[in-house]
């Protein structure tokens, strides 16, 4: 199937489409989407097939916070018809405003696919750990800092036991 979209013109292939039961939260009305990578860069589109124009950028939450984890209750592992852990992937939904050093992800309503049976949901994750706006980039650069200290961290370690 041949979709215009703002992205240009997509061809959709039938076995690529993810269906959405209950929609993306204020857009229940739209079911069918399809994921649209984007070479080189750590956003993709998660572009729906029911209304072209209406499209979400994307990021693999664990891009902007390193120990980002999605506890999913029954009744939503029972919707995506997820058998393993590995059947599940998870995008957050990006906001980018007129500033792009301002954009944000909603870590607290991730997006979850079960990449196997093509069915996916949002759902908002209760507590306080992850919110609507998570500045991206002062996020990405404090996951490469910490993940720059845990490895002089460790690399520390492993000098110290090759000297003893």
């Amino acid at each position: 199937m041949e979709l215009e979209t703002r992205l240009g013109t997509l061809q959709v292939n039938e076995e690529e489409i993810i269906h959405f039961p209950v929609g993306i939260l204020g857009f229940s009305e739209y079911h069918r989407y399809v994921i649209v990578e984007q070479e080189g860069s750590a956003f993709s589109f998660l572009q729906s097939v029911d209304d072209p124009e209406l499209s979400f950028v994307i990021i693999m939450p664990e891009l902007v916070c390193a120990d980002y984890s999605v506890q999913l209750r029954d009744e939503e592992v029972d919707l995506l018809q997820i058998q393993s852990p590995e059947d599940g992937k998870v995008y957050g939904i990006v906001t980018i405003p007129e500033n792009v050093a301002e954009m944000t992800v909603n870590l607290q309503a991730p997006v979850v696919i079960n990449a196997k049976s093509l069915v996916g949901a949002q759902f908002i994750i209760q507590g306080d750990k992850y919110h609507t706006k998570h500045n991206v980039i002062a996020e990405m650069h404090k996951n490469a800092y910490l993940l720059q200290k845990q490895s002089e961290s460790q690399e520390g370690e492993e000098k110290i036991q090759e000297s003893v």
